[in-house]
């Protein structure tokens, strides 16, 4: 296998990858942008999630409040089975870095309302990482940009919430102490990934752009 080649591409020649296992939530942003390039309006739905774990964002008040509809469904990418992602294409995501859902953007960083928590990318095959190569140099990644990508995905999810009334208690909730924060990728691994409870701190490193790639 060729270690030069970045971790997505290895990554979809030896498993499932994250675009075809995971449920992506799409804020009213990700909805507009997507629409503007693809010019398509059929890319979405609403469901709940496979993993009912998933429901239980008690560490995140404003996600649960906003992302969730009363039913338990939320906005998500439509899957076209068994390939993934309704915009996984032969060589990888078919929508440009600028234009992916944030989610997918700030993987494999783990987030609340409160901030950038820690790294996790327990989907992603790090024994196939290069000696010497971090997950995040891999990707593309760094703290910096996605904590702008991660600002960016609570001011659009606001844009969900029932009134304005409801910020406040939300807002207040969130200041309390912080139980460890669960996955905002919903995948039927994510019961997992949410009680390791053992991933590690962010690396900060030089902005480049994501590959985000497969095949």
């Amino acid at each position: 296998m060729n270690r030069k080649e970045p971790l997505c591409v290895r990554c979809a020649q030896t498993q499932r990858t994250c675009c075809q296992i995971c449920e992506i939530y799409i804020t009213p942003g990700d909805l507009d942008r997507i629409a503007a390039y693809t010019g398509e309006s059929d890319f979405h739905e609403y469901r709940r999630p496979i993993n009912p774990e998933y429901l239980d964002q008690d560490d995140d008040p404003l996600w649960a409040a906003c992302v969730f509809r009363p039913d338990g469904t939320r906005r998500v990418l439509r899957r076209t089975e068994p390939d993934g992602c309704f915009f996984l294409g032969a060589n990888g995501c078919r929508l440009p870095p600028d234009v992916r859902p944030l989610v997918c953007r700030l993987y494999p960083f783990e987030y609340t309302e409160q901030g950038l928590q820690s790294v996790s990318g327990t989907m992603c095959p790090t024994r196939l990482l290069a000696a010497g190569e971090t997950l995040l140099e891999s990707l593309g990644m760094d703290a910096e940009t996605a904590e702008v990508w991660r600002r960016q995905l609570y001011a659009e999810i606001r844009r969900e919430l029932p009134t304005a009334a409801d910020l406040p208690a939300i807002t207040a909730h969130a200041e309390g102490s912080q139980p460890t924060p669960r996955p905002h990728l919903s995948s039927p691994e994510s019961a997992a990934v949410a009680s390791s409870g053992s991933i590690p701190k962010a690396e900060v490193l030089p902005k480049t752009p994501s590959p985000c790639t497969s095949v």
